[in-house]
């Protein structure tokens, strides 16, 4: 097979037969090449979208772990808090259930005396509001 393009001609012996079809192999070779370059590509490309869904998610997680563990911190110190605040009143009722607690509230806040009795007033001594209630 000779082909002839102006006057130029190319030779039909074994050597270019054998060079021709390493080249259309070359050729061929180099295509699918590409095609497993841009299949790989896309593949890399869907996998790092999934991936970047699945941190991204991973850090939702982990600021919603973060914020109700400080939810439940504070949550439980207001729970402390109120506990307290609990025992102290009831220590202020067992306390108002008392007899001589009362009688001592009532002579100390509202000057109340017992017949007979005279009430002196100190000036260092400043009596305490009558409406201000702190059981100690």
């Amino acid at each position: 097979m000779m082909q002839q393009s102006g006057k130029v001609r190319k030779l039909d012996n074994d050597f270019t037969r054998r060079r021709e079809i390493e080249l259309n192999n070359s050729r061929v070779t180099a295509v699918l090449s590409n095609r497993r370059k841009k299949r790989a590509l896309v593949i890399s490309a869907i996998f790092l979208f999934f991936a970047s869904i699945f941190i991204v998610q991973i850090v939702r997680a982990k600021v919603n772990y973060a914020d109700v563990h400080v939810r439940i911190a504070r949550e439980q110190k207001s729970l402390k808090q109120q506990k307290a605040d609990q025992k102290q009143l009831k220590t202020q009722v067992a306390q108002l259930n008392d007899k001589n607690y009362v009688e001592q509230i009532i002579r100390d806040r509202y000057y109340y005396t017992k017949p007979g009795e005279t009430v002196y007033s100190f000036p260092n001594k400043s009596p305490k509001d009558v409406n201000n209630y702190d059981v100690k």
